[in-house]
């Protein structure tokens, strides 16, 4: 892969981070006028109502065997405690995607020196890094999700459940920060398998 490439995909990656960041920070601030003032319109917390009523909803030779759909649900007035709940909701999926973009960035930086850079001890580091930064983070977002998700939707609906599986971004975030990690095992075992085939030389 050329400079110019990995120059251009730096690039994309850093205005990713920066779009990351600015959401970052709206949502602190959507979740801080929840806690201290209260919701207006467009503003309110949202969650996943099983078992909707779906009659009439299906052709004549179908059946609807379940619906889930998402609500945005408002508190009238300030509530502090539904804004931390919704705080630990989502702050470990950003955060995690904030570092795990930052680790690319820099991976590619060091990249664009050359092949040899790319292929490297560092770079090996890098994959490895990210890795755990995908599994780990995505452990976190959905064990707090699974915690906070029951609490916030028995505040806030008439009918709730003590369990709501953790969402397909958490699934696909370990599985992937798996693959990171098979990724960065097989170029580690290349420099080292390089290096003794230099050293024979």
């Amino acid at each position: 892969m050329s400079s110019r490439w990995l120059t251009r995909l730096g690039t994309l990656l850093t205005l990713f981070l920066v779009l990351a960041w600015l959401e970052a920070l709206g949502l602190l601030l959507y979740t801080a006028l929840i806690a201290f003032v209260g919701t207006g319109n467009g503003i309110g917390v949202p969650l996943r109502v099983f078992d909707v009523p779906v009659a009439g909803m299906a052709a004549p030779d179908a059946v609807i065997v379940s619906a889930t759909v998402d609500v945005m649900v408002r508190h009238q007035g300030p509530a502090p405690l539904v804004a931390l709940l919704y705080l630990l909701s989502w702050a470990p999926g950003v955060t995690t995607v904030l570092l795990a973009l930052f680790t690319v960035v820099r991976a590619l930086r060091r990249a664009r020196s050359g092949d040899r850079a790319l292929f490297s001890a560092v770079t090996a580091a890098h994959l490895r890094r990210l890795g755990w930064i995908l599994i780990i983070g995505s452990f976190a977002a959905g064990l707090l999700g699974m915690v906070a998700e029951p609490i916030l939707a028995s505040m806030l609906l008439a009918k709730s459940y003590l369990f709501y599986p953790p969402s397909g971004e958490v699934v696909a975030g370990v599985v992937t920060g798996v693959a990171v990690l098979a990724v960065s095992e097989i170029v580690r075992r290349g420099l080292v398998l390089l290096e003794e085939v230099e050293a024979t030389i």
